[in-house]
């Protein structure tokens, strides 16, 4: 475990996104930020670099027009090769993705999501940076 892991603030994250992941029959939720750091899942979490989770985020941001670490923004469903997923920015930075083993109803986990986003985002926002991804702090932090 890190100390990003072993704070009290992230274990409370990782519990709420498992409740998400459940209400919405998600197979896994995770929170990562606009330069491919992971900060939380549901399940499965590890600190190391997962691009897997890089590639379904880049391929939303390829259907945007502003890339996420210059402002741009996220409310997306997609189900391709790669699986079906949502995927919602929060916080100015980070990126909520849920996926799901088939197909989901849109219009349901866009209205639960955008219902628990702004106390995800205070959750997120708690995250100690220091021992977050990127080891001495993080580029969030760093643009706030």
């Amino acid at each position: 475990m890190s100390a990003l892991t072993e704070s009290v603030e992230w274990q409370e994250l990782q519990r709420e996104l498992e409740l998400v992941a459940k209400s919405l029959g998600a197979f896994n939720v995770y929170v990562l930020d606009a330069w491919d750091n992971m900060w939380c899942a549901a399940r499965g979490f590890s600190e190391e670099p997962r691009d897997d989770l890089v590639r379904l985020v880049e391929a939303g941001v390829a259907r945007g027009r502003t890339p996420l670490a210059r402002g741009g923004h996220l409310d997306i469903a997609m189900s391709d090769r790669m699986g079906h997923r949502y995927l919602r920015t929060y916080g100015s930075c980070y990126v909520l993705l849920a996926r799901f083993s088939g197909a989901f109803d849109v219009a349901t986990v866009r209205a639960s999501i955008g219902a628990t986003l702004s106390r995800l985002e205070a959750m997120t926002l708690r995250l100690p940076i220091s021992g977050g991804p990127g080891g001495s702090g993080n580029e969030a932090a760093n643009s706030a």
